[in-house]
């Protein structure tokens, strides 16, 4: 029987590729995802015990060690550890954020403790030598940074702290370039080492025994490790301990599941999953193509002998076989990606992330797996249908009909899950009104548990209501001749089939939908919050704003007006004595305050000369009513370590209903900027406010663009503003919709491949019918547009139910998720919704052209007999 299987298998090859290429896309994908997330792990363990250089052992302090300030260099007692015979280098683990200039030069980066032996560090000296620990302020910078600034060994470099309290300027001489093999350090681009002394100016204290460690890497001599090592545990401090290396690496993995590698994998994987189950619908519908093909000699092999049994497990030998090559070669697809990936990458990373081709049993096997069992369980069905053929079907013409009255247990069911998924999902609305954190994460899970089962429940229930939409449609449509009539009569008589490929299509296009709504809906919402919480536009904040850049600024198209200012910080004390902290921004009038705010500050304008401040009405920090005593406030200036610096201001204060000027200037008050001038208020920094005006033509992310390049020359100029969080926002949005659109399609994909399938097994079951018409006058062109509206009438209609379905959940979730932070704007994304139905058409259209041609093949008098 196996023989003769596998005859009927290559008979019917061309039949069997649509189902393959969607078991072989839904196993790629599995594949595809298990090898990301092996070169993720990769990436993240070279990252994480790269950081340990050519160490093989490291001190590190026990959880609440380290006396009341914390541990630091020398509570290690590293200075006992490296008198040890057979310690070759200690390097304790102290690593800095720095500001390094050279000319008009700056760039962030970070630097790290030097040790005697070059060995010990997790970057490499490629040129000159690596800082010595009681050098004279020596730095090695990152190779690339010394030919992105011309810079060599032997020239001067400025750093310093970025985010010391006292930070220090310090001139380095340049004693070496490194590189970071391992991309430890691939956000920052590479790594500096400096001497012990520049650490210590980088770092707030007197001593580098001062720094605050709770770690060294050492490396000692394995010659003379078993004596070497119970010294350096008897030298060690209280509250550290020693481990090798391979203990190091351990610690290091065990933290890898908590950075991402796991969440990704699953992510990615339950797409994967997805894919495989709108497969197995394709795939079911296929083999019941196949089935309907050979019932004939079906009932043939019953004549001479064949047992239903025998049947029965020959269908299931043909998904298998089918799900076995169709996975092997679905994970040499995979895999073929992802080497593709891998080279495309080898001399760069994505995101810090180097990706490499790691193989595993895992790759191979589970796609494998999951594929052949899919593909056997999607065909047990099929093969019920074999072991219903009766020897005396080979001498009927064919006739088949795939009706069976639908299961009440499964009608019973879906209305549950539908009727308990809507409760659900409405109960979630007035729960997340609640300002307890834990009912809203409640509501949160009611919400996507409704949503799921809801979901469940209508695809569980399609059998029923599926066809009667696909009636309605088609009752409009028959009213357009009789090829539309025909297609509208051929979805009635098979409506289970019609639902199982509806449900396929149905799926891709729901999740699809709801993202597409939930991602337009947050941008929309984000927009509006933005727009209500801020005044200006776009801000940028520095030390000290040229004028060149400021004309740069002015000359963008879509700036429609620009305002720099003299700026320091300042506090007063509200009418209930509380202190309130503030920007004190000096504008020259407030007309000129006027043209780059965008809220009216009213008619006449405030009085506003050097004994007058502009202030807003609600405290940006607490969000309550900021009011004053007198409707005055006396300004204390403040220093860079906070505390007060000079004597009080009183100003006279109008106030008015302006929001923050930027995330950082949650308060602002405006003062003349003649107060700067006198020497009233000290100047620390400039302020420049930019009022947007953007044609038609531009978006606001191309205007805010163009303002952070003409302000990229001078990095200590911090870009802000709602423009700024909204194109941030938005381009996170986008990027993850892209994302998760493109993994949905695969299943969409699919889904149309199913669309195809179906047709054509209507296509054999009216082979005679087909026939008869053509006999009777119908041209090939009718018949073939009858199969093409049967089609679209599938994806169509599949398609708005989704559109719609996907809509209502996009919109329940976006209002959980952020009716907490801002009035939920409820927004339809008609462009996506107008891309789905083009490709439901044009889908269609290509899914209709093969069935159609097997139609219309056949000579009718030849149909006819054969029937």
């Amino acid at each position: 029987m196996r023989s003769i299987t596998m005859q009927m298998m290559k008979k019917n090859l061309r039949m069997l590729i649509p189902a393959g290429i969607a078991i072989l896309i839904g196993t790629a994908f599995i594949a595809a995802t298990l090898l990301f997330t092996n070169a993720f792990d990769a990436s993240l363990r070279e990252q994480t015990t790269g950081q340990f250089g050519g160490a093989n052992y490291s001190i590190t302090t026990d959880a609440g060690e380290g006396g009341e300030d914390g541990p630091t260099v020398g509570r290690l007692n590293l200075g006992a550890v490296a008198a040890v015979d057979g310690v070759e280098g200690v390097r304790p683990d102290v690593t800095r954020s720095v500001m390094l200039t050279s000319g008009s030069q700056h760039g962030s980066g970070v630097a790290l403790s030097t040790s005697a032996d070059a060995a010990l560090l997790p970057v490499e000296i490629t040129e000159g030598e690596a800082p010595s620990p009681g050098g004279a302020s020596q730095i090695a910078i990152p190779g690339k940074l010394a030919g992105q600034w011309g810079l060599k060994v032997g020239d001067a470099i400025d750093l310093r702290a970025q985010y010391a309290e006292h930070p220090q300027d310090v001139r380095a001489t340049i004693t070496g370039l490194t590189d970071d093999p391992n991309n430890v350090y691939g956000y920052y681009n590479g790594a500096s080492v400096v001497s012990d002394d520049i650490m210590v100016a980088c770092s707030d204290v007197d001593s580098f025994d001062a720094i605050p460690a709770t770690a060294a890497y050492l490396y000692i001599d394995p010659a003379h490790a078993a004596t070497a090592v119970p010294a350096v545990k008897d030298a060690l401090a209280s509250g550290t301990s020693l481990q090798d290396r391979a203990q190091m690496e351990e610690r290091a993995i065990k933290a890898l599941s908590s950075n991402g590698g796991d969440v990704t994998k699953q992510f990615l994987l339950a797409f994967g999953v997805l894919a495989l189950v709108v497969a197995a619908l394709v795939i079911a519908n296929t083999f019941q193509v196949l089935v309907a093909q050979r019932r004939r000699t079906l009932a043939l092999l019953r004549t001479i002998g064949a047992t239903k049994r025998q049947l029965y497990v020959s269908v299931l030998e043909e998904a298998g076989v089918l799900g076995l090559v169709s996975s092997a070669l679905g994970v040499a697809v995979g895999t073929g990606l992802m080497a593709l990936a891998s080279f495309a990458t080898k001399d760069g990373s994505i995101g810090g992330m180097r990706l490499t081709l790691v193989m595993s049993w895992q790759v191979v096997a589970l796609p494998i797996l999951f594929g052949v069992v899919m593909t056997v369980l999607a065909s047990v069905s099929a093969a019920r249908t074999a072991t219903g053929v009766t020897p005396l079907e080979a001498m009927r013409p064919l006739e088949i009909s795939n009706q069976r009255r639908a299961r009440v247990g499964r009608a019973v069911l879906g209305c549950v899950l539908l009727l308990v998924g809507v409760a659900l999902a409405l109960a979630a609305i007035p729960m997340n009104d609640s300002a307890n954190d834990d009912v809203s994460g409640v509501a949160l899970l009611a919400g996507v548990g409704g949503c799921m089962l809801t979901f469940v429940g209508l695809a569980m229930t399609a059998l029923f209501w599926l066809p009667w939409l696909m009636k309605g449609a088609g009752a409009l449509v028959s009213l357009c001749g009789p090829a539309a009539k025909l297609a509208d009569a051929n979805i009635q008589k098979n409506p289970r089939r019609i639902a199982a490929t509806g449900t396929a299509l149905l799926i891709g296009v729901t999740l699809i939908s709801t993202l597409a709504t939930g991602a337009a809906a947050a941008k929309a919402t984000m927009s509006q919050a933005l727009d209500s919480r801020y005044s200006v536009d776009v801000t940028a904040y520095g030390p000290d704003i040229p004028a060149k850049a400021v004309d740069e600024v002015k000359a963008e198209r879509g700036v429609a007006a620009t305002l720099s200012a003299k700026t320091a910080q300042a506090e007063f004390e509200d009418a209930q004595g509380r202190p309130v902290y503030t920007t004190v921004i000096g504008v020259p009038d407030v007309a000129a305050l006027q043209r780059v705010l965008n809220i009216d500050l009213g008619d006449p304008e405030p009085a506003f000369g050097p004994d007058d401040a502009l202030m807003p009405t609600i405290d940006g920090d607490s969000g309550e009513t900021l009011s004053l005593k007198d409707g005055s406030a006396s300004l204390t200036e403040i220093g860079d370590d906070g505390e007060p610096s000079g004597a009080a201001h009183r100003l006279h204060v109008t106030q008015r209903a302006f929001k923050r000027i930027a995330q950082t200037t949650p308060n602002a008050a405006f003062v003349d900027a003649s107060l700067f001038d006198d020497g009233t208020f000290k100047a620390t920094g400039d302020a420049l406010l930019v009022k947007l005006d953007v044609p038609s033509d531009l978006s606001l992310s191309n205007v805010y663009d163009a303002i952070e390049q003409d302000l990229q020359a001078y990095p200590d100029i911090a870009v802000g503003g709602p423009v700024a969080e909204r194109s941030m926002w938005e381009s996170m949005v986008n990027m993850m919709l892209m994302l998760l659109v493109a993994l949905l399609a695969v299943a969409v994909v699919i889904a149309v491949i199913g669309v195809a399938n179906t047709l054509s097994l209507s296509v054999i079951e009216r082979t005679r019918e087909s026939a008869t018409l053509r006999a009777i006058g119908m041209t090939r062109g009718q018949l073939k547009r009858s199969l093409a509206v049967e089609a679209l009438l599938i994806s169509l209609v599949t398609s708005v139910v989704g559109m719609v379905v996907g809509t209502l959940f996009g919109w329940l979730g976006i209002y959980i998720v952020m009716s907490s932070i801002a009035d939920v704007v409820y927004v339809v994304d008609w462009a996506t919704y107008g891309i789905i139905l083009a490709i439901a058409v044009v889908c269609s259209l290509l899914a209709s052209v093969f069935p159609a041609r097997r139609a219309v093949k056949t000579p009718p008098v030849e149909a006819l007999a054969e029937s």
